[in-house]
């Protein structure tokens, strides 16, 4: 929570001093998932998403020299499904959407990091099965890497790689007696523009 006070304090504090410096981009990709829910009480059961397509929008203001702070979201779209035995069955479409304050810096050259900590939102197209009862907002960590060569001189390619965890369950999981919340390790991988800067 510190770390995401300490954002939105910097942000207004950078905007005016950095305005043209300003860092924006948008990306599309792909996003991976461990399984959302595992049940082993009389057989093995497990429901997880299909690779999901995945928009990613950011904006970023420097705060130092080589530092900055923003706001990256992103939009995943997939189809979801419950493994029974030999038996899977689809369970519909589920989207997430996320929302992450972060920081980034160098590594060397056109190489960078970037960490934060956010929001993320499950929204399935029906409900029903774990989402009986709605989504799931849960608060996820994360971090990853961005590749940024020169394309045009306002504008560089940029190829991120990024992991995030977060805990999960839903009011439904709970209500059938799941008490406790499953990790799940997100891996995405994305290319797009993003403007370039000193």
């Amino acid at each position: 929570m510190r770390l995401i006070f300490a954002v939105l304090i910097a942000l207004p504090a950078a905007a005016s001093a950095g305005h043209a410096q300003t860092d924006y981009y948008a990306r599309v990709g792909v996003t991976g998932s461990s399984k959302l829910a595992r049940d082993r009480v009389i057989q093995e059961i497990e429901v997880h998403s299909s690779l999901a397509p995945t928009l990613v929008l950011g904006v970023a203001l420097p705060f130092a020299p080589t530092y900055r702070a923003g706001l990256e979201a992103a939009l995943t779209t997939s189809g979801y499904h419950v493994q029974e035995l030999d038996t899977d069955s689809d369970l519909g479409t589920l989207r997430t959407v996320s929302l992450v304050l972060g920081l980034d810096g160098p590594i060397a050259g056109r190489l960078g990091w970037r960490g934060g900590v956010g929001l993320l939102g499950y929204w399935p197209t029906e409900e029903e099965g774990i989402f009986l009862r709605g989504g799931s907002t849960r608060f996820l960590i994360g971090g990853g890497i961005d590749f940024r060569p020169a394309l045009m001189r306002q504008w560089d390619l940029m190829m991120s790689l990024r992991y995030d965890f977060h805990r999960f369950t839903t009011e439904e999981l709970t209500a059938r007696g799941f008490t406790g919340s499953q990790g799940v390790h997100r891996i995405s991988a994305s290319i797009g523009l993003a403007r370039a800067h000193p």
